[in-house]
């Protein structure tokens, strides 16, 4: 192993002689991943290649992940004291990060996290938001991976100039480039319940650091600030040492609830801090009192490297509460299941009591990018063991959780895309009819067809899938074009998976707004005559 070319580069940034070690070559590993599901790619069925986008490729995505730039890696792992446990795994990259492997930004450098969270802290969540080298790859990707009939109208929605943020959507991505860090502490005298669930949860301080503003302190200046001094403003806002400081006038609600939203905007420091109230805004300004000095801090975070890129933190408290949170809500659905579903509730309860001995003491990770590679190092609870090669285990779930879901978010957005401006074009037809009638709009929207107002039937119908049936527009022909500018005119008969999982709806509003609105939102909105 010793004669390896990249064996030394790796072992130099690990540990050996703990409770184990590893190392593999990565260098083939990606290309005969991407071979390999080419070739299964080729064997699909025809209706099932046509779900795809075209000029798929699966070697072109596994390019876009940035694995073909890791040459080897490795992982160790030892025993520090009960509860902690040291790990460490570093990408051998020594050609340059790629692809994905981007998102985590330029050189590591001083973390925010032990210097501005507070002493209690009980999460702690860095992460930077780096995009720019990743558009310069994926951007023509997405292109090619649109149908041919979408590409100039995606290309011009991410091209056109938006005048809040004073430049395109596109140009936002490539100059986004941030720390952000979010700190959580919980309030345990403060207690709430969810509706219908039997847990108890401590109420909690927030705090968001956004750091490295850049171009964003130009639209906020110039946007957001004025929107919170206009007459009337629920907000206060007062310059103070040199920043702007604003802050809501007074508590949104009770407790647990109460919470008084203040910020400070930074600019010669580059960084705006929005807290969830006053007091906790003032301990992430303070200077002493910071997390560094807490015990349960101190301990999990030796060994960690001096400068980094990202990190996050857990207090022991914090997992206590989550696996009491856990215990509560399992007993619970095991106490009103049914035989159906009971062995699955029993099994739940079984393993949150299995994991809990290894949950509760406070926990630490964070990564770096060197010269060379990146760095993950933590300290947690969870007992060393033997990952085997790497290359098992992280190409496959890149695979899975980055590539496929990239690709079905990709056809998604194209054809949500394409019902949004479909949707454009049908009201703009019925404000042309209304002109000829009247001022009211068809009762049909066949007739705008008929009329001529309309010269595409295709606009008039939408499929949820490539391949399925078409179905035609949810349409409230009661309104007229004096009629509300919000009500919704046209809506999509179907519903699609939005951010996070959530299910949205196409409508398209009076005043000519096309939007994906939340589910939950358009059944409490939609009007009845919309049908």
């Amino acid at each position: 192993m010793g004669g390896s070319p990249h064996f030394q580069a790796v072992a130099s940034r690990l540990e050996v002689g703990g409770a184990s070690f590893t190392y593999g070559e990565e260098e083939n590993v990606a290309g005969l991943l991407g071979a390999f599901m080419e070739e299964a790619f080729k064997k699909m069925p025809a209706e099932e290649k046509a779900k795809l986008p075209p000029n798929f490729s699966f070697q072109r995505m596994m390019a876009l992940t940035g694995f073909y730039s890791i040459k080897a890696s490795g992982t160790s792992s030892r025993k520090v004291s009960e509860g902690l446990n040291h790990h460490r795994s570093f990408a051998y990259t020594p050609e340059g990060r790629k692809g994905f492997l981007t998102l985590s930004g330029g050189p590591a450098e001083p973390l925010l996290t032990p210097a501005l969270a507070p002493q209690d802290t009980d999460l702690a969540l860095e992460f930077p938001l780096h995009l720019k080298d990743l558009m310069a790859e994926a951007w023509p990707v997405i292109l090619e991976s649109s149908p041919k009939e979408q590409r100039a109208m995606i290309e011009a929605m991410a091209s056109a100039r938006q005048p809040m943020l004073g430049m395109s959507y596109r140009e936002m991505l490539e100059k986004l480039s941030v720390r952000v860090a979010l700190f959580a502490t919980l309030v345990p005298e403060q207690t709430f319940s969810a509706p219908g669930s039997a847990v108890t949860f401590p109420g909690v301080n927030a705090a968001i650091v956004i750091d490295k503003l850049g171009w964003i302190k130009d639209v906020l200046k110039t946007q957001v600030l004025p929107m919170f001094q206009a007459p009337g403003s629920p907000v206060e806002v007062q310059e103070v040492n040199g920043a702007v400081v604003g802050r809501f006038r007074g508590p949104m609600g009770p407790p647990p609830m109460d919470f008084q939203p203040i910020f400070t905007l930074d600019a010669a420091g580059d960084r705006l801090i929005i807290a969830t109230r006053p007091a906790y805004h003032d301990a992430v300004m303070a200077k002493d009192a910071k997390l560094s000095s807490q015990p349960d801090f101190a301990r999990v975070w030796q060994g960690m490297p001096a400068e980094g890129n990202g990190g996050m933190f857990l207090s022991k408290r914090l997992m206590v509460t989550l696996i009491d949170v856990l215990k509560t809500e399992a007993a619970a659905s095991l106490a009103k299941s049914t035989d159906k579903d009971k062995s699955a509730n029993e099994m739940a309860v079984s393993l949150i009591n299995m994991i809990s001995s290894h949950a509760r003491y406070p926990q630490a990770f964070c990564y770096a990018n060197l010269p060379d590679g990146v760095l993950n190092v933590s300290n947690s609870s969870i007992p060393a063991m033997n990952p085997g090669s790497l290359s098992s285990i992280t190409s496959l779930a890149v695979i899975s959780s980055l590539v496929v879901p990239a690709l079905s978010t990709v056809q998604q957005r194209g054809a949500e895309a394409k019902t949004l401006s479909n949707g454009r074009q049908v009201l703009l037809a019925l404000k042309s009819y209304a002109a000829g009638h009247g001022g009211k709009y068809p009762a049909k929207l066949q007739e705008l067809i008929d009329s001529g107002a309309l010269t595409k039937p295709e606009l008039l119908t939408l499929a949820a899938k490539p391949g399925e049936e078409p179905q035609p527009w949810l349409y409230d022909s009661t309104l007229t074009p004096d009629s509300p500018r919000i009500s919704i005119v046209l809506a999509a008969p179907f519903t699609s998976k939005g951010a996070g999982g959530k299910e949205t709806r196409v409508v398209i509003r009076n005043d000519g707004r096309a939007e994906m609105l939340p589910e939950d939102d358009f059944q409490r909105v939609k009007d009845f005559y919309l049908r």
